[in-house]
Parts: C-alpha cells; sequence; structure tokens
C-alpha cells in the first residue's frame, strides 16, 4: 500500500540551516537559494532553507539549531577560505565523518563571486556551489562524477550550463539521496521505506 501523498512528499524533506559569514546580499543569496532549491527539487528533494545567525545554538529562531539529523544540514557561507584547506581552488568544502556522511558544509564566498563576476554568472555559481556541497552531505564519500553538478572541476562547457540552470544530479545521485533521507537517522542502517 502506497503512503498517503503528504506523507511520501515529507520523506525527502531536508532543512538547511545556512549561516552567512561573508555578508552576502539578501537579494543574491536569496536567489541562489531558489535556483538550489529547484535542482534539489528536480531531483525529488524539498528543501527549506533558512537564513540563521552566526552564532550557533540548540535553541534560537525556530528551526536554527546544531545540524545533527540526515535531513538537517548546516551551510557556512565564509568571506574566504580557511586557512588550513590545503586546497588552491575549492569553492568550498563538506565535513565528513568516518562513514562518509555529515551536517556542516562550507562555501568560501570570495572564491565563488570572483569567478562569478569574471565570468557574468550572477547568482548561479553560488546556487551551484551550494548544491554540490550540500550533495557531498548527502552522497557521502566518492560523490564526485564524470558530469553534471558532482562534476569535481567545472570547466567552459560546465560552467555554460550553470549560467543556463542545467546542471543537475544524476538519476542514480537523486535515488542515492532520497534513500538516504527517507528513513529515519538512528545511528544504524535502515532499509528505505516503500
Amino acid at each position: 500500500m502506497m503512503p498517503p501523498l503528504c506523507l511520501a512528499q515529507d520523506l525527502h524533506k531536508i532543512t538547511i540551516s545556512v549561516r552567512d559569514y561573508a555578508n552576502v546580499s539578501t537579494e543574491i543569496l536569496g536567489k541562489a537559494e531558489e535556483e538550489a532549491r529547484l535542482v534539489f527539487q528536480e531531483a525529488g528533494i524539498q528543501t527549506i532553507w533558512l537564513n540563521c545567525p552566526q552564532k550557533l545554538e540548540r535553541i534560537g529562531p525556530v528551526g536554527c539549531h546544531l545540524g545533527d539529523t540526515t535531513t538537517y544540514l548546516v551551510l557556512n557561507v565564509l568571506p574566504k577560505v580557511l586557512p588550513n584547506d590545503g586546497r588552491s581552488d575549492g569553492f568550498g568544502m563538506a565535513l565528513l565523518n568516518e562513514k562518509g556522511t555529515g551536517n556542516y558544509a562550507y562555501i568560501f564566498y570570495d572564491r565563488v563571486q570572483q569567478l562569478a563576476e569574471s565570468r557574468k554568472l550572477g547568482c548561479a555559481l553560488l546556487a551551484a556551489v551550494l548544491v554540490h556541497e550540500i550533495g557531498h552531505l548527502l552522497l557521502g564519500s566518492n560523490a564526485h562524477s564524470m558530469s553534471g553538478i558532482m562534476c569535481p572541476y567545472w570547466k567552459e562547457q560546465q560552467l555554460k550550463r550553470i549560467s543556463q540552470g542545467g546542471m543537475f544530479f544524476a538519476p542514480g545521485q537523486s535515488r542515492i539521496m532520497r534513500n538516504r533521507i527517507g528513513f529515519a537517522p538512528t545511528g544504524r542502517d535502515l532499509p528505505p521505506r516503500n
């Protein structure tokens, strides 16, 4: 028996708490979140974006707390790359535990802004980076693919597709993410609900 429609929709919903340490304009951040929402929607995942205070708290505005489940993630937009990142070209990073999953991701806004301005990409690049780093949190280790939003290096062809709103998750990646968030986070692997 199929679950009622409202329950089926709730199975594939995530909340993303965004903490903007880079002071990105609310207009740019809002547009990027909307574009990112559409990419996740295409993958069958509903996203709720919360713009939260910079300080991580368990108690605060409704929904703004520490990420601690598969369906609640924290995305920190930093003004520049972390000093100990060790990578010279990344736009962000996701913190994954020994199981290959995590709840926290970081965006290095100076790098995103520099490329977006030089290529006239507007907020499309920021949206793609948001999706890519959240994709790492939902897909786990080895999430990179040869094409699509999880491609590790965005060259001319990928940047053109980003500018046109044409970068998405592969069907298999969408399925993995839906399965991961479609069951209760109990600390052990459970089969996905039918």
